[in-house]
């Protein structure tokens, strides 16, 4: 490492030369030194990864600068946007004048408020009320010519500006030169608020009057960190690595960093530094002052066992609250390397890297303190926890079981197809037991009991007992784990139950498991786990957990309904804390031995939750437990598992409808943050849009809600509610994120929704449906006058023109009554009483309608009187006529004919005619036809008709 000498922090730092060198340690304090540092440093297996393009919602994979913010969100700024992340979703944000010739960058002011600025001078800052951003300068108009725009600091009302052209102050709206004919390319804050200046010409600080620059460090430099707990100031460079200065004055080249741009320098932990280096990757320095160590290669898009990424090309590196690494690049979009932490360690397989030989994990063991073996279905792979080096032995052999020899000279392996393999402690592999002597080579468990007998479960044939080279043959098939009790018998697990074999005894007794609660009972057993010497667990495929008590014969079920992530228990084992682990096909949970209805799920930890293999579970020396898994391997330290250990808060970020105005934006922020959501009649059907960030564990992160008293909706982990047709009135509303794992409501809001009444519904459109009832009545009453004044010229025609013929027709004892009838017809009077102007209309009507009504009862017999003889008569054409009788009856000539002819009828059935003589002298040639249109126009039949 080159050092030299710098005075540094100074108003006026000046050059001292070469300090001398440091004063040699003894050499156990050099490796001791050496060893912590090596014990600290990042590896690449500590991560799991994931990434953010384009198909994630990215408009560029081209990203600046990253920058998180209080509510846990990351944003980012690409070519000509502004994206924010939340853990789910990509949201994009214009910049009001970038048209994409301008990149930006993304920042947070000393107030914390969100920031953003382009090459081209624009500076912007976030409005959350309106979720958009405002400009607030324009640096640019201060020039007759391109001074791009590369940093900015805001310092109260001042902004700091590093140009192509110098360095400026802004304040007030006016800008005033502090560095002229420099290059500046960054802005550090350095101790105590001072501020450097990184530009070509090295790097500058500000005279105590803030007028001026002074030369300070030789380099050119375009970015830099200063470590406040170690008082160093990181420099990045743009063709000599990285610069460390210390508070002394001591300048150090860190060896290891390639010497091309250094684009970010960022804090990860107490110790180590992430240093992002354009076209290299992420590299790692040690922050401690004491370290002596170079820089060492993290992360990067090569070929190997650092090729994790998707660009070299690093522009920004962000660790978040979570310790999460976000890494952005010129061309990869963004990399997100979650640390495992001391909770979960996952093995997978990785192409061309020395890694496991294949992810279908069925097996797994412990050879040594620092030896893992994990039996795949590729062969059997053996991890060194300590150097991290990967041996692959047994290649293409399916290995289901791994059972340690007793002598320690290696192991055994049950594989699928051949038989029983011997594996030497070298790695040689020899098949010791075939089917000559186990009648089937597909091998599911092994198991060495208390006399050193090796016990082999074969799948498809009987269970067998090697003792001294000879083998003894059990009535137990389709074997799928095998465990040793207290008492020496063996408890075989099968298919079709649980059976318990005494060694040397051909009899097999079948062990009953089924709880008292039930006769129902799942047989199929996957893997049996004693505890305590007196309890069997039994994990079954479809049927949960048995618990069975030797001593008493008395037998537990535990299912889903007791917090069990799946039905389909694969393995069960017991932490050194006394916790009974269980895994399934659908993650992995615990519970306490004395409440085992309380079982909680830790799928919440990221990689805990995937398909876990059959009886793969195994104690480690550490206290770790190891399972395997159809996707690798995973190790869980007990200590750091707890029921939960995360927070989430919930937010309601924003509805969208049919006004998606500015205005309306900030309208409805306002009323988020109040809790009472006004919207109108047209935006009853909208969609709220909510969220719960923890970037850590936002995979386990779902919502449910309900309005008013209603039920609670299923989880679902879409980030928003919609809702449809709303009723106008109050609706309040409940939402909460919970934990999908454990059903754990992480934070709850509340939120009144108000939908307006629909201008049909208002006050002002009820007085206008008033008078329009008014109106209809008034019209239905002027309709009915009008009927009943024809319907007297009906009465008052058989009356005056054919009463005596009537007479004539009735029996005498009736005949005074038909008169009586007509004569009181007779004294009906018209009302007169109306308007001149409404009088003449009236008259001009009722003289239409009498004039008709009177040439339909004059042929009222005619069968044949027809409308066109109607026209004919009334010398109109027939339409002329339709349109003038309907205005003025309401009735088409049809029916006004059909309606005199009934109405006649009636007079005459109330006077005493008979029905079938009745349909004739009205008209009717059809007397069912006659029945039949009388009873539907009056509601009776003419027969009953009085």
């Amino acid at each position: 490492m080159k050092k030299e000498n710098y005075c540094v922090f100074h108003d006026e730092p000046h050059l001292r030369g070469l300090r001398e060198l440091w004063v040699a340690k003894t050499l156990l304090i050099i490796i001791m030194s050496q060893i912590a540092v090596i014990a600290t440093a990042l590896r690449v297996s500590d991560f799991t990864f994931s990434h953010l393009g384009l198909a994630d919602g990215l408009n560029s994979q081209r990203i600046y600068s990253l920058k998180q913010t209080e509510d846990g969100a990351v944003w980012l700024t690409t070519q000509s946007f502004v994206a924010r992340y939340n853990g789910v979703s990509i949201e994009n944000f214009n910049l009001e004048g970038n048209t994409g010739e301008y990149y930006c960058f993304v920042q947070s002011a000393d107030n914390s408020v969100l920031q953003v600025f382009d090459a081209g001078g624009r500076i912007y800052e976030y409005n959350p009320e309106q979720n958009h951003f405002d400009v607030v300068a324009d640096v640019a108009v201060f020039f007759k010519y391109d001074n791009q725009l590369n940093d900015v600091y805001k310092d109260g009302d001042i902004y700091w500006l590093a140009m192509s052209d110098g360095v400026y102050m802004l304040r007030n709206g006016k800008i005033v030169t502090v560095g002229s004919k420099i290059y500046a390319s960054c802005i550090i804050r350095g101790p105590k608020g001072i501020l450097l200046f990184g530009t070509r010409q090295g790097v500058k600080s500000l005279s105590r009057n803030h007028k001026a620059l002074i030369s300070y460090l030789p380099y050119d430099v375009v970015s830099g960190h200063y470590d406040a707990d170690t008082k160093q100031l990181w420099l990045g460079t743009y063709e000599q690595g990285l610069i460390i200065a210390d508070g002394k004055g001591v300048c150090t080249s860190m060896d290891g960093i390639p010497h091309h741009p250094v684009r970010s320098i960022v804090g990860y932990d107490s110790n180590t530094m992430l240093v992002g280096v354009d076209g290299f990757g992420v590299y790692q320095a040690s922050r401690l002052p004491s370290a002596k160590n170079k820089a060492s290669l993290l992360f990067n898009a090569n070929e190997g066992e650092h090729g994790v990424l998707h660009g070299n090309g690093i522009y920004a590196v962000l660790v978040d609250a979570w310790k999460d690494i976000f890494i952005g690049s010129y061309s990869g979009g963004i990399d997100i390397a979650r640390p495992v932490g001391n909770a979960v360690t996952v093995y997978m397989h990785q192409p061309n890297k020395p890694t496991l030989v294949n992810d279908h994990v069925n097996c797994v063991a412990q050879l040594s303190p620092s030896t893992l073996a994990m039996g795949t279905d590729g062969g059997i792979s053996v991890l060194n926890t300590i150097t991290g080096e990967w041996r692959h032995i047994a290649r293409n052999i399916v290995v289901l079981s791994l059972c340690p020899k007793q002598d320690g000279g290696g192991f055994l392996a049950a594989t699928y197809g051949n038989g029983v393999c011997e594996i030497s402690t070298n790695g040689e592999v020899r098949e010791l037991y075939g089917t000559d002597v186990l009648e089937d080579s597909h091998i599911q468990d092994l198991l060495f009991d208390r006399n050193g007998h090796l016990w082999i479960g074969c799948q498809d044939t009987r269970l067998v007992e090697v003792v001294q080279g000879k083998f003894l043959y059990y009535p137990v098939e389709n074997v799928e784990s095998l465990a040793l009790l207290p008492d020496g018998r063996i408890a075989a697990g099968t298919i079709n139950g649980l059976f318990i074999v005494t060694p040397g005894q051909k009899t097999v007794k079948e062990l009953p498991y089924s709880p008292s609660s039930t006769d129902q009972v799942n047989r199929y057993v996957l893997d049996l786990f004693i505890y305590d010497e007196r309890y069997i667990n039994i994990a079954t495929n479809g049927g949960g957990l048995y618990v069975y008590d030797l001593r008493t014969g008395k037998c537990r079920q535990f299912t889903m309904k007791n917090g069990l992530p799946s039905n389909v228990v694969t393995s069960v084992t017991q932490d050194e804390l006394g916790r009974l682990w269980f895994a399934t096909d659908r993650g992995l949970s615990f519970a306490y031995p004395g409440s085992l209805d309380k079982i909680i799920s830790v799928n919440y930890h990221y990689g805990a939750q995937r398909e876990y293999s059959q009886g793969a579970a195994f104690n480690l020396q550490d206290g770790k437990l190891l399972f395997g898994s159809v996707e690798g391997a995973v190790a869980i330290d007990p200590h750091y598992v707890q029921e939960h250990n995360y927070t989430a808060k919930l937010r309601f970020k924003g509805i969208s409808c049919n006004d998606d105005s500015v205005e309306f934006n900030g309208q409805v922020a306002k009323m988020l943050g109040e809790r009472k959501l006004k919207l109108s009649y047209q935006q009853r059907t909208f969609e709220l849009y909510i969220e719960s960030i923890n970037l850590r564990y936002q995979f386990d992160i779902a919502y449910q809600y309900k309005v008013g008293d209603g039920s609670w909706s299923q989880l679902s982990t879409q980030q928003y509610i919609r809702f449809v047709n709303l009723e106008p009135g109050t609706h309040p509303l409940t939402v909460r994120a919970v934990s999908k794992a454990n059903r754990i409501v992480l934070d709850e809001q509340k939120l009144t929704i108000i939908i307006g009444r629909p201008w049909w519904n208002s006050w002002w459109m009820w007085c206008v449906y008033i008078a329009l009832i008014a109106l209809l009545f008034y019209g239905a009453l002027w309709t009915y006058g009008l009927h009943t004044r024809y319907m007297r010229l009906v009465v008052n025609s058989v009356g005056s023109g054919n009463e005596k013929d009537l007479q004539a027709s009735l029996p005498e004892q009736k005949q005074d009554k038909a008169v009586q009838l007509i004569s009181a017809n007779k004294e009906l009077q018209l009302d007169g009483n109306k308007d001149d102007a409404a009088a003449t209309a009236e008259k001009e009507n009722t003289a239409f309608v009498d004039i008709v009504t009177k040439l339909i009862l004059d042929n009222i017999s005619d069968s044949g009187f027809t409308i066109d003889r109607l026209c004919k008569e009334m010398a109109m054409s027939r339409t002329m006529f339709y349109v003038k009788l309907k205005s003025y009856t309401g009735k088409s000539p049809q029916e006004f004919i059909r309606i005199v002819r009934l109405e006649r009828a009636a007079v005459l059935l109330r006077s005493g005619h008979y029905v079938s003589k009745v349909a004739d002298e009205v008209g009717f040639d059809n007397a069912k036809y006659f029945s039949t249109a009388f009873k539907k126009y009056f509601g009776v039949s003419p027969s009953k008709y009085k």
